[in-house]
């Protein structure tokens, strides 16, 4: 997969708010994840890390919000508006990193109000907040995406090619031997990487590594068939390093884990995406 098109799963807004939908959109250069959720009573979630951007609008007459929230390193809690509608977008690290608004490394473990970094269309809240449906929704989102640059073609440079690696390999891949595929230095990498993404290739990676397995246990069919109990064949070396991560990442045992995700149900739509 290019990395333009890896978008990672946050599940927390499906277990902790209602009525989660999410929508991925393959356009020509690069893949947009689209979704939305209603709070509850309970506003706060905790997210966890996936090396994105996320830009999120809180759709509501009364409480309109537009934040910039890059990822997170770690477990972190996130206060919403309690009983309100939003909708986001997440962009693959490779795009989150070319923002022109600002650098994304800046924007690592906190939200920045969006009309702080950029002119955002004065209509663009009102009319998420007006919209019927999510498609509709999306069909608004897509044209400020287009109008604010973030879906213009990118030059691939050696960056991109280290976070293909680093996804294809499902974050297994020596850092040693990504610098002498791609022909630099591995000091020159991990400076390189660390100020273009705001945290070091060994942290992506374990990120990335993390990611595939939250994802396959969300979307994987042969993860489901097997009743949710068999962690095999994942990028890990033993259990003692699952245990680690997923205690690291989710601050839960995968038995735990395991447990709270029976209940929720995720469906990560897949469709073409042309915008005229």
């Amino acid at each position: 997969m290019k990395a333009h098109h890896a978008i990672p799963a946050q599940y927390c807004f499906a277990l902790d708010f209602r009525n989660y939908k999410e929508r991925i959109v393959h356009y020509s250069n690069i893949s947009v994840l689209y979704y939305q959720f209603t709070t509850s009573v309970l506003d706060e979630t905790v997210v966890v890390a996936d090396g994105c951007a996320d830009f999120q609008f809180c759709c509501d007459e009364e409480y309109q919000s537009a934040v910039l929230w890059g990822s997170v390193i770690a477990p972190t809690m996130i206060s919403y508006q309690p009983e309100k509608m939003y909708c986001g977008i997440r962009i693959s690290t490779s795009v989150s990193r070319r923002l022109s608004f600002l650098p994304y490394s800046e924007i690592i473990g906190r939200g920045v109000p969006l009309d702080t970094i950029i002119k955002a269309d004065s209509y663009l809240l009102d009319d998420l907040t007006s919209a019927v449906n999510f498609s509709s929704r999306i069909k608004i989102l897509e044209r400020w995406l287009k109008e604010s640059g973030v879906l213009d073609d990118y030059t691939v440079d050696f960056i991109d090619h280290c976070v293909d690696k680093i996804i294809n390999s499902r974050g297994t891949m020596r850092i040693t031997d990504i610098s002498n595929d791609i022909g630099i230095s591995e000091r020159l990498l991990r400076k390189k990487f660390n100020k273009s993404i705001g945290m070091s290739p060994k942290q992506y990676s374990r990120i990335v590594r993390f990611q595939d397995i939250i994802s396959d246990i969300l979307y994987g069919e042969k993860f489901q068939k097997d009743n949710h109990t068999d962690f095999m064949d994942f990028s890990y070396y033993d259990d003692s390093h699952l245990i680690k991560d997923f205690k690291f990442f989710t601050q839960m045992t995968p038995g735990w884990f395991l447990g709270k995700m029976l209940d929720v149900h995720i469906t990560r739509d897949d469709t073409a995406g042309l915008i005229k």
